[in-house]
């Protein structure tokens, strides 16, 4: 399923149901207690990963993608894939948590397996890491009061923005001084609440579980328009999991496992379970941003 433009906006039209996000009772089962169970076969025997019998991910928390409340446990949308995976390679998970701004790195310099929280496939992630399939369809939207979509009506606007956003170097050259980077999207929710920015740039989806999370009404999520000054904006942002170049096996093991669960419908599972439209699991054909 290739989302077009029209495809993506009636994504939206489920986009309230996220209210529910962060009160799910619904956690797949952990890695470690199928480890642990002595009668697990791997589903790719033989898979080199950092610490025997464990996958070592990255995370920070980024609602509703990655949420974790314990070492060894992972939910949200991309954090029930992994856990699945770990499971089905017979692997304890290993929670590393960080700030969204070391996850790439981490994973780059051999600490981490892998990575989560709604990182988009772009061509200079592809230069440092080993891309995923993609997972997830976010497009790039703002949060305004006004329903801002195009980034001349961002250039008269205070905008903030987390420091890990993809083409955040593009964004400041249109925007200028009116744009303020921060350490995390909390932060910038912070700032929005106290009314010292207009609003920010994120995915689609993040965007509305911010909003509620903050507990801020009055501003909409909005996509932006495509314009060449931000390449972001001209395809849809497909989320991935990073890993390792000097690990393809990984990779791989990851492609077909994302690729399975498509076909099975799980993905489809997952989104409703966290209130989405199914339609954000299915991303189309692989883009780099």
């Amino acid at each position: 399923m290739n989302l077009t433009k029209k495809g993506l906006l009636a994504i939206a039209v489920t986009a309230t149901a996220l209210l529910a996000l962060t009160g799910c009772d619904s956690t797949p089962p952990g890695a470690a207690e199928s480890a642990a169970s002595g009668d697990c076969t791997p589903r790719d025997p033989g898979l080199q990963v950092l610490t025997d019998g464990t996958l070592t991910v990255a995370q920070y928390e980024y609602p509703p993608f990655s949420m974790s409340d314990g070492p060894s446990n992972l939910t949200g949308l991309e954090g029930d894939v992994l856990t699945k995976f770990a499971e089905a390679q017979c692997l304890t998970l290993t929670v590393d948590k960080g700030d969204s701004s070391a996850m790439i790195t981490a994973v780059a310099t051999g600490r981490a397996d892998t990575t989560l929280g709604s990182w988009y496939r772009t061509k200079e992630r592809a230069e440092k890491v080993r891309l995923s399939a993609p997972v997830v369809v976010s497009p790039f939207s703002t949060v305004t009061e006004t329903g801002a979509s195009t980034l001349d009506e961002l250039a008269g606007m205070k905008i903030g923005a987390g420091q890990g956003l993809v083409g955040i170097d593009k964004l400041k050259e249109v925007l200028g001084d009116n744009l303020s980077t921060y350490p995390n999207d909390d932060a910038v929710y912070d700032d929005i609440e106290a009314g010292r920015i207009d609003g920010t740039v994120q995915g689609f989806i993040a965007g509305h579980q911010y909003l509620e999370k903050h507990g801020i009404t009055g501003y909409q999520v909005t996509m932006l328009e495509p314009d060449d000054r931000l390449p972001a904006t001209l395809d849809p942002g497909q989320t991935n999991f990073p890993v390792n170049q000097g690990n393809e096996a990984l990779g791989e093991a990851l492609d077909r496992f994302i690729a399975e669960l498509r076909e099975s419908g799980e993905l489809d599972e997952i989104a409703e379970k966290y209130g989405l439209d199914p339609k954000v699991m299915h991303p189309g054909e692989p883009n780099l941003l």
